[in-house]
């Protein structure tokens, strides 16, 4: 959710420092040799009980499953790779059983959803795609992570789905709560469930973590409905279709058992499956993943060599 924090644990604090950043301005650019499809690490994949599965184990349960979703943090290549890997081997299997399926993308809000449509159909190409969608206001971070498995998703006869709340509506929550919204910004929103005890005690251990994050009902009630939306926009796609599959990115703080998962539970989206790629950088990151068991499968891949 908060595109301008680097640090992968606290990529939904400070939901007010988000809305006003959006991550570091950047335009169209060429992928580099070094990019999302050079950043291959080596991995072990365990599940939420901390086993090792392999990558048929995985793959199968990914497949079953109606929606995937796959955390990032944002700027990292590597987690992008995972993403990439699990969207060629499940648009493969969906296009091999005449399945639709769909890229359902954190990173573009629902407004623009008709600028993706034309993308996705070739009508437009990168430049008149950012330049529609306001990327560089509303996400901000280099296009060049996420064109390798976009273009992997067009070329699978994928559609692509813009997931997110309009950020002048989430903003405005954050600040102000529901409470500031005129009505017809308050039809834009879906069914919004506060009470989640769980995914509260979470979002208000993340706050404390970050340096000036303030903990109140306004910016919680921003980070739900930033899930809700994403949910729920997921939700009507695959809903009108019983053999629709899609795989959602997202930020990890997103795909977790009590953030969208849960939400696209509550709307009977099932299976709803997780995925969090992590690098074990002997910082405790992944032993933290790997403990709070929080997602169906932890992705565990080997810190790159200093001069890699």
């Amino acid at each position: 959710m908060i595109p301008c924090v680097p640090r992968a644990r606290i990529t939904v604090a400070a939901f007010v420092l988000a809305v006003a950043c959006g991550g570091p301005p950047t335009g169209p650019s060429t992928p580099r040799a070094t990019g999302v499809e050079a950043a291959a690490l080596p991995y072990v994949v365990y599940d939420r009980d901390g086993r090792r599965v392999d990558d048929a184990a995985l793959f199968g349960a990914l497949a079953a499953a109606r929606a995937v979703c796959v955390g990032e943090q944002h700027s990292n290549p590597h987690h992008h790779w995972v993403q990439l890997r699990v969207v060629d081997e499940l648009s493969r299997r969906a296009a091999a059983a005449g399945r639709p399926f769909a890229l359902g993308m954190e990173m573009f809000q629902r407004p623009f959803q008709a600028v993706l449509d034309a993308y996705a159909r070739g009508r437009i190409d990168d430049r008149v795609l950012l330049a529609r969608t306001e990327w560089r206001k509303r996400w901000g971070y280099d296009f060049a992570l996420y064109r390798p498995i976009v273009a992997l998703a067009i070329r699978r006869g994928a559609a692509l789905v813009a997931l997110n709340v309009r950020k002048e509506i989430a903003s405005k929550v954050g600040r102000h709560g529901l409470d500031g919204l005129t009505d017809a910004e308050r039809a834009e929103l879906p069914e919004l469930d506060l009470s989640d005890a769980r995914h509260r005690a979470w979002f208000d251990g993340v706050m404390r973590e970050h340096p000036g994050g303030e903990v109140t009902d306004s910016v919680y009630a921003a980070q739900v409905l930033w899930d809700e939306t994403m949910a729920d926009t997921a939700a009507r796609w695959l809903s009108a279709d019983s053999r629709r599959r899609m795989v959602i990115l997202a930020g990890n703080g997103h795909c977790h058992d009590s953030a969208v998962v849960a939400r696209l539970r509550r709307r009977g989206i099932e299976p709803a499956v997780s995925v969090r790629p992590v690098i074990d950088d002997g910082e405790g990151g992944a032993d933290d993943a790997l403990r709070d068991r929080a997602t169906d499968f932890v992705v565990v891949m080997t810190a790159p060599s200093a001069g890699g």
